[in-house]
């Protein structure tokens, strides 16, 4: 096992690669490649995917290593839907929406919508579902990097429900996220097509 000096830098520069999109649905990662980039051995890039593994980020096949999990059309809507469900059941807490100052443009969509609605769970004050919507927010990813790409106004939508969660009821941020993910449903097919192929249509 890596020391955590060296696991832990690893482990988090590859998931804020799955975070942000950087590798489309289905890549090989190869962990000779991504130790050359990070500059560290293999034992810390293995040990770390291997941790991703074990948090559903990243798929492992005998004989053919480490992929970014291929989610297929109906497995998208799976995701979407558990990723509604978490933000619903948030917005059940009594605790006070308090919004850290959400960034642009520093690592793309997929970062800003994280955070987002990370913070926005966080009302609920549980490790547990703060943990699920980091998760799901990782395996997301892929998708949301092409979500400018296949929808309108993505930047105008994420400032209004950020407003929303600023200084709205309860149940206007609840119909809000609703319109959220019923768009990216609708659009599951282009969206899963375009996080496969990794290019942009733009």
């Amino acid at each position: 096992m890596s020391p955590a000096h060296v696991l832990e830098p690893t482990y988090d520069a590859l998931r804020r690669r799955l975070l942000t999109g950087t590798w489309p649905s289905g890549q090989r990662l190869e962990a000779v490649r991504l130790a050359d980039e990070l500059g560290v051995s293999i034992t810390p890039v293995r040990d770390a995917l291997n941790r991703l593994v074990g948090e559903r980020l990243v798929q492992s096949t005998p004989g053919d290593g480490f992929h970014v999990p291929r989610l297929d059309e109906a497995e998208f809507r799976t995701l979407l839907g558990w990723h509604h469900m978490l933000l619903v059941t948030a917005l059940r807490g009594r605790g006070r929406l308090q919004l850290i100052q959400i960034p642009r443009g520093h690592d793309g969509i997929g970062e800003r919508t994280a955070l987002l609605f990370g913070a926005i769970a966080a009302v609920a004050g549980s490790n547990e579902l703060d943990w699920a919507m980091s998760n799901s927010a990782a395996r997301l990813g892929p998708f949301r990097k092409h979500e400018e790409d296949t929808l309108p106004d993505v930047e105008q939508e994420l400032d209004a429900i950020e407003q929303l969660a600023r200084n709205a009821p309860r149940e206007m941020m609840r119909r809000a996220i609703g319109h959220y993910h019923r768009r990216r449903i609708d659009r599951a097919a282009k969206l899963t097509s375009l996080a496969r192929d990794g290019a942009s249509t733009k």
